[in-house]
């Protein structure tokens, strides 16, 4: 059985809600006492919050609970603050970034830079939507490696000897006509060394890889990735790491591949 992941449709979509303001942009966020942290986090700062923290820091303006009510040791910090209930987050995420490529945009127009934090260089991304094939998530990413013209144009003939091989890794001849084989592996969490980060020094601010793709279930009802590597290793010098999922909007395959750079 193929790697995938299935989620539960409570975060997907609502038809009907109306328009709402952005509450969040230039905002310092404190967070408590909500489901899932590392997905709120990343919402908020998709959404141009200025910080997020589940502790009480001296510039928050903006107070994100769960429950009913307010907590009273918050509500004493910050008279001053702006108090929304969590559930209010998600429907202005969905208005604000409806999918995949939109999320990872919505970061970049926010000052983070998405990448592999032990690459050398900068990245390239390709954004696909793609039909869900035979049911299935893995024969519709196979069919975006067979077609894309990104994929082609990144695949080149190896420059050394094939001298180790893992058995994770299949063979997949690229399409093209240049008898060049890269080499595929599955996995759920194709994403999981792709991060995203704002500022440099010694502290930087970083979103990482499971805490960016703890929005998964907002987007799709199934996900799966894959490595795309020149040779059959996972330390291969080029490749793509490529996540995608099945959109509960309109059960197409959207996605992103990134590439892993060196330089």
């Amino acid at each position: 059985m193929l790697p995938r992941t299935q989620h539960p449709d409570n975060l997907h979509f609502r038809p009907g809600a109306a328009p709402r303001e952005n509450f969040v942009v230039d905002r310092n966020a404190f967070v408590v006492d909500v489901e899932s942290y590392d997905r709120t986090r990343s919402m908020l700062y998709a959404l141009g919050a200025k910080s997020v923290a589940n502790k009480m820091m001296a510039n928050v303006d903006l107070i994100v609970h769960g429950g009913g009510k307010a907590p009273a040791k918050a509500i004493a910090k910050y008279p001053k603050g702006r108090f929304i209930r969590a559930q209010e987050v998600l429907p202005l995420f969905h208005q604000e970034v409806p999918d995949f490529a939109a999320y990872v945009r919505a970061l970049q127009g926010h000052g983070f830079t998405v990448r592999n934090p032990s690459d050398e260089g900068d990245p390239s991304l390709d954004f696909f939507t793609v039909p869900l094939l035979e049911g299935s998530i893995h024969a519709s990413l196979l069919e975006y490696l067979k077609t894309s013209d990104f994929v082609r144009a990144f695949a080149h003939a190896q420059s050394f000897p094939i001298d180790t091989r893992e058995e994770s890794y299949l063979e997949f001849e690229v399409p093209g006509g240049r008898g060049i084989t890269w080499y595929i592996r599955w996995l759920s969490d194709a994403w999981a060394r792709v991060s995203a980060q704002r500022g440099e020094g010694d502290y930087p601010l970083e979103i990482k890889g499971p805490q960016l793709m703890a929005i998964a279930p907002i987007f799709w009802t199934e996900s799966a990735g894959l490595w795309f590597n020149e040779y059959p290793h996972v330390d291969s010098v080029d490749g793509l790491f490529i996540q995608a999922g099945v959109d509960a909007r309109t059960g197409m395959v959207h996605g992103a591949a990134i590439s892993r750079v060196w330089t």
